[in-house]
């Protein structure tokens, strides 16, 4: 038996019913999205949801930004030398100071957390204050221990010995100080930041009262380095000052052995401080280090700035590497966050 025409009619009808509805959901679905991207792009979704803003550059256009990437919130900055480093190359020539002789052979100095109890009692037993900061290290003879706590205008020495206990003031002698301004130019691009950097060095010589009962003396040498980073918007306005400081205690020719930060960041508005990390490293060793890495941000805009001291042994002129910087787009609107 042949299909009746209306039941042919009939399933053309629906076929056409079918496609229709498709192209009508493709469509609706289609509409829907794009208000929806159009929305969050701006980054205002209708849900109220804060969502990532979204940056298009074209090839081959530099706005100064990488565009929507999070860099590493590290810089490296490594130290090579082909230079041996000797009297030649130190600051102490450089200010006319004679170079040491060979300072006697002290043991390893102890930082505050190794020897808190015993460090704490000399200092109860002296009457002498002290933080974690500000005592030096102490010195364990085999018979005897040497504590150096660092007082700003002098630096105090408690001396233990067979006899009983002994405190001595001394007060640091200058040996020089010497300060360059640097300024980067920076590149010819739309939203460049420049900066201006002071470095500064002053150093003092310390004679530590050595066992058994302080007649003997060594030569303990206090460095200052400090780096101050003025950064300035492309309409050169500064809005952030960056100051790096580090204090070295070195035995000259033996090692570094303390190395205490004295950093700091200033930041003028809309632009904020994310993060402040100081690293230090090198205590007990021919060369000590101290690197400051500060982020700031604008709305998305961030920068990462870097900045390290260093003084060995005997007391370089010249720091490696001593800054370094980065600039780019964040993908969120805050900047100290990726």
């Amino acid at each position: 038996m042949k299909p009746s025409g209306n039941n042919s009619d009939n399933k053309k009808w629906q076929r056409f019913l079918v496609a229709a509805c498709v192209i009508i959901i493709f469509l609706g679905l289609g509409f829907l999205f794009w208000g929806v991207w159009n929305g969050c792009a701006a980054g205002t979704c209708s849900s109220g949801h804060s969502v990532t803003n979204l940056y298009f550059i074209p090839a081959g256009v530099w706005n100064g930004f990488s565009p929507g990437t999070c860099g590493p919130d590290t810089i490296p900055m490594t130290y090579s030398s082909t230079i041996t480093p000797a009297f030649a190359t130190s600051f102490l020539r450089e200010f006319g100071e004679s170079e040491p002789g060979p300072a006697p052979v002290l043991p390893p100095i102890l930082q505050y957390p190794l020897r808190k109890e015993v460090i704490d009692s000399l200092m109860v037993r002296a009457q002498v204050n002290g933080t974690e900061d500000s005592i030096i290290g102490l010195y364990e003879f085999p018979d005897s221990r040497l504590l150096l706590i660092n007082q700003d205008t002098h630096v105090t020495e408690i001396l233990e010995t067979g006899k009983g206990l002994r405190t001595y003031t001394m007060v640091p002698e200058p040996v020089g100080n010497w300060q360059a301004v640097t300024n980067e130019a920076g590149p010819a691009r739309e939203n460049a930041y420049n900066s201006s950097t002071e470095h500064g060095v002053t150093i003092q010589r310390i004679h530590l009262m050595l066992p058994p009962a302080g007649n003997a003396t060594a030569l303990l040498y206090r460095v200052n380095k400090t780096i101050i980073e003025r950064v300035f918007s492309p309409d050169h306005r500064p809005f952030a000052s960056i100051t790096t400081r580090g204090t070295f205690y070195v035995l000259y020719g033996q090692r570094v052995e303390r190395v205490i930060s004295g950093s700091a960041v200033t930041v003028e508005p809309p632009w904020k401080l994310c993060s402040q990390k100081i690293g230090i490293s090198g205590e007990g060793s021919i060369t000590g280090e101290l690197k400051q890495t500060v982020k700031l941000a604008r709305s998305s805009e961030r920068l990462l700035r870097a900045n390290r001291v260093t003084s060995g042994a005997h007391i370089q002129v010249h720091d490696a590497s001593g800054s370094s910087a980065s600039q780019w787009r964040s993908t969120d609107s805050t900047g100290c966050s990726c």
